[in-house]
């Protein structure tokens, strides 16, 4: 498969926390990244991604002979969950313009995120999965639990309702197998708790016609317009559906949560974590790519990304006054 240059699968793949849940599997030392897919036709096969010389090396087991249309269907479903089609040059010129005013260290320009990693090693495809409705899935059961309860949830998701492909991994379910359960299921197989109601209803609004999830990945509308489609739905609040966008290419918004408010004020300096509107400030100037931008500053560890980091704000001066009151302290 052709890629776009420059190109790092570890870096799409490990781009956010998906390639650690089910059915994903991820060979970090091999750089190989497999799992089973539930095609069209009814078949389940198995894929394996691997670097290769001039592009990447797919296989396909299907357990006998693969007919040519499943097999562009298996190709092309590889290629969604890792981007290949998304165009970065638009932020990777926005990028570079910044860093050059962000190196310079004048007024607000020091409040820039240092992204010279992400520009020089091709950093901002985000892994996907080969469905909305699975990502749609997935990011319910993210909401307001650890990683390890989310582990689970999926996990159990595949176990119990996924079809089996070559080699015995199983595929994640799509709607119609979900729809076909109830919300006690849910609750006590899954162990959803309350997101399964939700489950429920979006699996069985999606099986039976009623909602179109897949053309959400058209790009058509207004990123506000696509959000206040998925916060239609029962249990995608603004986090939830801001991340579902930014999966989706809108990656204007931040989605920011419990765990990137903290890190930016690691990062940063700061001694508590900063209000949403001076995050924005931060990376408004970005503008469409500004949650791309946060989120490979946030992410940048991950990668053993150790340079500089944008400038802590100063701390205002003490008013006599305000020392003798016992009022605000500095940075206040």
């Amino acid at each position: 498969m052709r890629v776009p240059e420059p190109f790092d699968l570890d870096l799409v793949v490990r781009s956010h926390g998906w390639y650690d849940l089910a059915p994903w599997r991820y060979d970090a030392a091999r750089r190989r990244l497999a799992r089973p897919l539930a095609l069209s036709s009814g078949r389940a096969v198995a894929v394996e991604v691997a670097e290769a010389r001039g592009g990447l090396a797919l296989r396909i087991d299907a357990g006998g002979p693969l007919p040519r249309a499943d097999a562009a269907e298996a190709r092309a479903a590889i290629a969604t969950c890792l981007d290949l089609a998304r165009d970065l040059g638009s932020f990777r010129a926005t990028a570079a313009a910044l860093e050059e005013r962000r190196a310079a260290g004048r007024g607000r320009d020091r409040e820039l995120p240092d992204l010279r990693w992400a520009l020089a090693r091709g950093a901002g495809r985000l892994l996907r999965s080969p469905t909305v409705f699975e990502d749609a899935v997935k990011t319910l059961c993210t909401t307001n639990c650890s990683w390890a309860l989310t582990r689970g949830m999926v996990a159990r998701l595949c176990e119990r309702l996924g079809a089996i492909a070559p080699g015995g991994a199983r595929c994640f379910p799509g709607p119609a197998a979900m729809a076909a359960r109830d919300e006690r299921f849910y609750r006590e197989e899954i162990r959803a708790g309350y997101r399964a109601r939700a489950l429920v209803e979006l699996a069985r609004a999606v099986a039976g016609g009623g909602l179109d999830v897949e053309a959400l990945a058209g790009g058509e509308g207004t990123t506000g317009e696509l959000l206040a489609r998925v916060r239609a739905w029962r249990g995608f609040g603004p986090y939830a559906a801001e991340h579902l966008a930014r999966l989706l290419g809108r990656r204007d918004r931040l989605a920011l949560d419990s765990w990137t408010r903290p890190e930016l004020a690691r990062l940063r300096g700061l001694r508590r974590p900063p209000a949403d509107a001076t995050v924005r400030r931060w990376y408004a100037p970005y503008g469409p790519d500004a949650g791309l931008a946060m989120w490979l500053e946030v992410t940048a560890g991950w990668f053993g990304v150790t340079g500089a980091r944008p400038a802590a704000p100063r701390a205002r001066r003490r008013p006599r006054s305000a020392a003798r009151s016992g009022g605000p302290r500095p940075g206040r």
